[in-house]
């Protein structure tokens, strides 16, 4: 499998279908349950309830890779999530980015940058421009 196969396979097992069981095929040995990444997601433990969270948002959902990188053992994508949102009222459409270390045919490290203010923008738990706003130095309130 290429490296693009992998991780195009990755967003549809996992994220898209929501197979928290592929995980092991996925991620080397090497990578501990306490295991963590970017700092805060350890993805054995954390990354099934992280799908969960997000497929309840969102709704049925799918990603698709429209740039993809690769040197020696290391590959990157570029990725956007796409769906009708929940109950196919509130269309979202998000960017994201991963880079992965591969080893055998499984990732042995990862981080991943998504654009979760503009997605809760889009789902309308945030407010239209916010990013805008808190740019110019206003505050977000919650009443």
């Amino acid at each position: 499998m290429t490296k693009l196969e992998l991780m195009q396979s990755w967003f549809s097992r996992v994220w898209v279908d929501g197979d928290a069981s592929a995980l092991d095929e996925f991620l080397s040995p090497e990578i501990a349950d306490d295991t963590e990444f970017d700092g805060f997601l350890a993805p054995r433990n954390e990354l099934p309830e992280l799908i969960k969270i997000v497929h309840q948002l969102v709704g049925p959902f799918e990603m698709e890779v429209i740039r993809f990188m690769e040197g020696d053992d290391w590959c990157s994508a570029e990725y956007v999530m796409t769906s009708e949102g929940p109950y196919g009222i509130t269309p979202v459409s998000v960017g994201g980015l991963m880079m992965a270390r591969v080893k055998d045919n499984q990732f042995v490290e990862m981080t991943t940058k998504f654009d979760a203010f503009a997605l809760f923008e889009q789902l309308g738990q945030l407010p239209e421009d916010a990013l805008m706003a808190c740019l110019t130095g206003q505050k977000l309130t919650w009443a």
